[in-house]
């Protein structure tokens, strides 16, 4: 082989085995790459794990710190648990499996008395043997063993049931025990003494005691509340619901007022169940009856009581029977009062009316005494009378108020009227103190206020030997409309004592002793006044000094007529002065006060000479008392007109009658004391000066007798069946201008009317065969659409009621036996007017 073939093959195995080293080079490149890779890995790793240990460490130390802390935490909570179950006063203990005291506070211990034999280790079966042998339970008559056997046979129960014992010192515990999963046993000794005192208490009540849960499950209940409903007893068991109880006792006929309505009585049981406050009465199947009460308590739930009312109702029955048997009596006792008022009135009515005729004839001084005895006794029993009815009416309740509009200060002056004559007799004045500024128009019953003011007023006058009684009335107004009026009756009489004083309205009550009396009455008035007061929703007082006088009082609300007008007079441009003469100071007082206010003004003396020295500069009108202590007033008038002095004068007295009025004279009106207010308005406003002087208004001025009314006498029926009252009737009619016809009783009555139809018919009510009311309806049916004929009802009967009954009946007004002149020509002048009107319209 050639040099150049070996150089060749040399070159191409150096060749190869550069190839050969630059491909072993690129994979020791290569695997060193990798290596170097692998080894960072591994640091990396390496690293991470020694993170991660440290991470492990710190956890670690973290997970002993906080093992550390729990484990003191649960050292602290069980040591504060201990301290809770030792602090608390109920008895704590727990068993193990086996059985034996683990753990049990001082309070479960203490029941234990010290016994050592009882603690931490000691068995269940060793705590009832102590318990029960050493005498620290109540064995409630069970031997030692009978008691630990059942106890025992109670432990073994699951779940376990309560139990409540009873210990030597009469101490109740109540056990209550609950078995754990893992066998053990938590037992509660709860001290319930009280409770137990209380539920014995409750055991002792004699009625019913029940209690439902806010559920309306049954809590407890009392066995007298099982007795009670004896038919439900198998049902009341704790836990049951109320609806339940109730249907069950429903379905065996417990519930008599249930029969034929058991779902409807269903619903309304249960509504006044969830009352929060009901009380209801049921009757039970064996005639019992029940009041329920039923509260809600506090949490929701219900307490009730069941109370046995049997003997209640049957005392309930009884006076109801009894009130029946009462108010039948008191019916009769009424209707007995009605026909004796009738039989008694009927023949006074006679004798007043014809003592009171007979005053007017020509009678010598000893027959003007006799008669005016006679007429002062029969005023004085029917006084007596109409005290006794009224004070039967009140007490039976039957007295009723009939409100209608009136007016105060005239009603106030009807009754001084009224009582004038015996004031007048007796040389008392009689003042009226009305405030000026008080409307008069009010609405209220004004036969009741009369008679209030008639008994008040009639009291001061009777105990009144000399001055004055003195009526004063002042109000104060409510927005409402209503108006506080205040009256006082003011005397100066002979007083009464203190020992008295709370006691002059009681019933029969006197003031002066029974066996010194000076003075008649019944002593029932003052008690029939506070009654009406107190009807009216008013009140009634008495101050008084013995010797000196009184002074009653009263309060009423009455409220106003609309509108509410407080007159105000026009007077007169010229009329600046008034001279009042009066030597009674109390009354010159009133007036001039009045006077006043209507911005005039007065002077005042007390003596006709005084007036004729009082002549140099003459006043515009004089008011003249007409007995002055040294002149009459006519007697001062004529001076003065002789004088030449020509001033209007008012004559003040308390018998106008007596006194003409004389306007030559200048006595323009003859008032009557006290003058109302209307009458002194009227009379200020007629008032001219002396060359022009015209008589005060007709209607204002009392005259004796008035004029008969112009036209045809009135044709009047009177049914009457007495005898000697027609006579009365017709005597007191004679003065008027009618013209009677007398019918015997009802029937004859509507036989009159049926010859010729009256202008006028006076009905008495109490007529034999057909009495007032059926004739009034025979009349009024005659009569059918047509315009009415006025019947006027004539009675002696004053009950509650027949006011009512009468005008419910047809009449169309009321007159009270015995009849008295004046209120017969009232009636008389009052339908003349309308009858008159009546006419000329025709």
């Amino acid at each position: 082989m050639s040099l150049a073939s070996r150089l060749a093959d040399e070159r191409r195995a150096r060749l190869a085995a550069e190839r050969l080293l630059d491909l072993k080079q690129a994979e020791l490149f290569e695997a060193n790459r990798r290596l170097g890779q692998h080894a960072r890995q591994l640091s990396d790793e390496i690293k991470e794990t020694r993170t991660e240990v440290a991470q492990v460490r710190h956890q670690h130390q973290i997970v002993v710190h906080e093992l550390g802390e729990a484990t003191q935490k649960i050292e602290d909570v069980t040591d504060q648990l201990w301290t809770a179950l030792k602090s608390i006063q109920d008895g704590f203990a727990m068993f193990d499996p086996d059985g034996r005291i683990e753990l049990a506070n001082q309070a479960y211990l203490s029941l234990f008395d010290g016994i050592e034999d009882v603690g931490n280790g000691a068995s269940y079966i060793k705590v009832l043997e102590v318990l029960s042998e050493e005498g620290l339970v109540d064995l409630q008559g069970e031997t030692p063993v009978a008691w630990r056997d059942m106890m025992l046979a109670r432990w073994e129960s699951d779940p376990i049931p309560p139990q409540t014992i009873r210990l030597w010192n009469g101490r109740f515990i109540k056990l209550l025990d609950k078995r754990l999963d893992d066998g053990g046993v938590v037992s509660l000794a709860i001290d319930i003494t009280e409770l137990a005192r209380m539920w014995s208490a409750v055991e002792e009540l004699p009625d019913g005691f029940v209690m439902y849960d806010p559920e309306d499950r049954l809590v407890m209940c009392n066995q007298p509340y099982r007795e009670i409903y004896s038919a439900s007893a198998p049902a009341i068991v704790p836990g049951n619901r109320f609806e339940d109880i109730l249907r069950y006792g429903l379905e065996r006929g417990q519930y008599t007022d249930a029969l034929g309505r058991e779902e409807e009585w269903i619903e309304e049981r249960m509504h006044h169940h969830r009352t929060d406050r009901s009380q209801l009465e049921q009757k039970l199947e064996d005639g019992r009856w029940i009041r329920v009460y039923e509260s809600q308590t506090s949490d929701g739930g219900r307490v009730g009581l069941r109370i046995d009312i049997t003997q209640i109702k049957e005392d309930q029955q009884r006076l109801k029977e009894a009130m029946n048997r009462a108010e039948a009596a008191n019916r009769a006792k009424s209707s007995f009062l009605a026909n004796m008022s009738h039989e008694i009135r009927t023949p006074m009515n006679g004798v007043v009316g014809m003592a009171d005729l007979m005053m007017d004839t020509d009678l010598d001084e000893e027959q003007s005494l006799y008669v005016e005895t006679i007429r002062s006794s029969g005023e004085a029993l029917l006084v007596i009378i109409n005290d006794i009815l009224d004070y039967s009416k009140i007490e039976a309740e039957k007295l009723t108020l009939h409100p209608e509009p009136f007016d105060l200060e005239r009603a106030i002056h009807e009754v001084v009227m009224l009582l004038q004559p015996t004031a007048r007799d007796k040389d008392i004045a009689l003042l009226v103190d009305y405030d000026m500024f008080l409307s008069t128009r009010f609405v209220g019953d004004v036969g009741r206020f009369r008679q209030i003011m008639t008994n008040l007023l009639g009291n001061a006058v009777k105990f009144t030997v000399e001055g004055h009684v003195l009526v004063r009335v002042v109000g104060v107004g409510y927005e409402d409309g209503e108006t506080a009026i205040h009256i006082t009756i003011e005397d100066t009489g002979i007083g009464i004592p203190p020992d008295k004083v709370d006691h002059v309205f009681g019933e029969f009550n006197q003031v002066e002793d029974e066996r010194n009396r000076k003075f008649e009455g019944t002593g029932l008035g003052l008690a029939i006044t506070r009654r009406l007061v107190e009807l009216m929703k008013g009140e009634v007082w008495v101050e008084s000094e013995l010797g000196k006088g009184s002074c009653f009082g009263m309060r009423v609300v009455l409220p106003a007529e609309e509108p509410i007008d407080v007159e105000t007079p026009k007077i007169p441009d010229y009329l600046k002065r008034v001279l009042v003469v009066d030597d009674h100071s109390a009354n010159r007082t009133i007036l001039s006060k009045q006077l006043e206010i209507l911005g005039l003004k007065t002077q005042y003396c007390k003596t006709g000479s005084e007036v004729i020295d009082m002549m140099v500069d003459p006043p515009d009108l004089m008011i003249l008392e007409q007995d002055l202590p040294d002149m009459e007033a006519v007697e001062l008038v004529t001076h003065l007109r002789g004088a030449g002095h020509k001033i209007p004068v008012f004559v003040l007295s308390d018998n106008p009658g007596q006194v003409p009025v004389d306007e030559s004279r200048g006595i323009l009106a003859v008032l009557q004391k006290p003058v109302p207010r209307r009458l002194l308005f009227s009379s200020l406003e007629a008032v001219s000066p002396a060359e022009k002087a015209v008589k005060a208004p007709k209607s204002e001025v009392v005259e004796t007798k008035s004029a008969p009314p112009e036209g045809a006498p009135l044709d009047v029926i009177v049914a009457e069946d007495n005898k000697t009252n027609q006579l009365v009737f017709k005597k007191m009619a004679s003065g008027f201008n009618v013209t009677l016809r007398f019918a015997n009783n009802g029937i004859e009555a509507v036989e009159e009317f049926q010859k010729q139809r009256p202008d006028l018919i006076f009905m008495d009510i109490s007529m034999p065969q057909m009495d007032g009311k059926q004739a009034t309806r025979e009349i009024r049916k005659l009569e059918g659409d047509g315009p009415n004929v006025p019947i006027v009802a004539v009675t002696a009967h004053a009950m509650a009621g027949d006011k009512e009954s009468i005008l419910e009946a047809g009449l169309d007004d009321y007159l009270t036996k015995p009849l008295r002149k004046a209120h017969l020509g009232d009636k008389i002048e009052f339908y003349t007017k309308i009858i008159t009107k009546a006419r000329k319209a025709g």
